[in-house]
C-alpha cells in the first residue's frame, strides 16, 4: 500500500530496520496477496511455529555452516557492523550454540523519478549460525519479532509502530534451494503525541529471511528518503533476490 508523502523539514537520523513479522495464510488468500513476481514462485506460508511446514525442502547438506558478513551485496557496499543481535536471542529462536552476525550496506539512488528512492537505499542483514533442529519454527519466530526489535534493533521506540502489512509468504526465488525463505511487507507508522518523532512519514518496507539446519538470516531494504517523505521503496522481488545472494556469500563451511 502507498502512504501519503509528507515534506520533510530536516533529515532524520538514519534508521536501521532489522527484521520482519510473519504469519500464515491459506491458498486462497495467498493467491490474492502481493507476491514476489517473476523472480520467485510463492506458496502459502506455514502457521507460526509450524515446524513441519516445508521440512522436506531443507537439505541435509546445510548442516555445519557458519555466517560471515560480506564486504558487498550486489550494488550495496558495507558501511557499518549494524546492531548485532545477542547470542541469547539466537538460542531463543531455536539456534543452539548460536553465533550472531550483522552488517549494514548502502547503495546509491537509481531512480531519480521516484522521490522515495532519492538518496539511495540501505540494506540491513543479521543472522545466526549454530545447530537448528527445526528451521521452519526458527524462521517463524525470527519473523514474529520485528515489532519488538524496533527500527534501530534496540527495542520499541516511543511514537513508532511497526506492524505487518499483509501476511508472510513462503517464496522460492531463482537460485535458491535447500532451505526455507519467507518475505513479509512491514509498515511503519508514527504517532502524533509529544513523544513522537518529528519530520518523518509513514512508510512500508519488505523483509526476507531464510533458515536451514545451521544458519538463519534476515534482510531488509529501506529507501532513505522514505523515512521523511513516505512512498514506496524496494519490492519483495528485489529483497528476495538480494537475500539469495547473501545466502550464497554469507554462508561458509564451519
Amino acid at each position: 500500500m502507498r502512504f501519503r508523502a509528507r515534506l520533510a523539514a530536516a533529515v532524520v537520523p538514519l534508521l536501521v530496520v532489522t527484521a520482519a513479522c510473519g504469519g500464515s495464510e491459506d491458498e486462497k488468500e495467498d493467491a490474492k496477496a502481493p507476491g514476489v513476481g517473476a523472480t520467485a514462485d510463492a506458496t502459502p506460508a506455514g502457521a507460526s511455529g509450524g515446524g513441519s511446514v516445508g521440512s522436506d525442502a531443507i537439505a541435509a547438506g546445510t548442516k555445519g555452516h557458519k555466517l560471515v558478513v560480506p564486504a558487498s551485496v550486489d550494488a550495496y557496499t558495507k558501511s557499518g557492523p549494524g546492531s548485532t543481535p545477542g547470542e541469547k536471542e539466537g538460542e531463543g529462536l531455536g539456534v543452539d550454540n548460536a553465533q550472531a552476525v550483522s552488517g549494514v550496506y548502502n547503495a546509491p539512488g537509481t531512480d531519480p523519478g521516484n522521490r522515495a528512492k532519492v538518496g539511495g537505499t540501505r540494506l540491513t542483514f543479521d543472522g545466526f549460525s549454530g545447530e537448528i533442529a527445526d528451521p521452519a519454527k526458527a524462521l517463524d519466530k525470527y519473523l514474529a519479532d520485528v515489532g519488538n526489535k524496533g527500527l534501530k534493533g534496540t527495542g520499541k521506540a516511543q511514537g513508532i509502530e511497526i506492524q505487518p502489512d499483509g501476511r508472510a509468504r513462503t517464496v522460492k526465488p531463482a537460485g535458491f534451494a535447500g532451505a526455507l525463505m519467507k518475505c513479509q511487507d512491514m509498515k511503519v507508522t508514527h504517532g502524533t503525541g509529544d513523544a513522537a518523532p518529528k519530520n518523518v512519514a509513514d512508510f512500508r518496507f519488505p523483509v526476507c529471511a531464510w533458515a536451514d539446519y545451521s544458519t538463519l538470516g534476515g534482510v531488509n531494504v529501506v529507501g532513505l528518503a522514505q523515512m521523511t517523505i513516505g512512498g514506496e521503496g524496494a519490492s519483495q522481488d528485489e529483497v528476495a533476490a538480494l537475500t539469495v545472494k547473501l545466502y550464497h556469500t554469507a554462508r561458509q563451511k564451519a
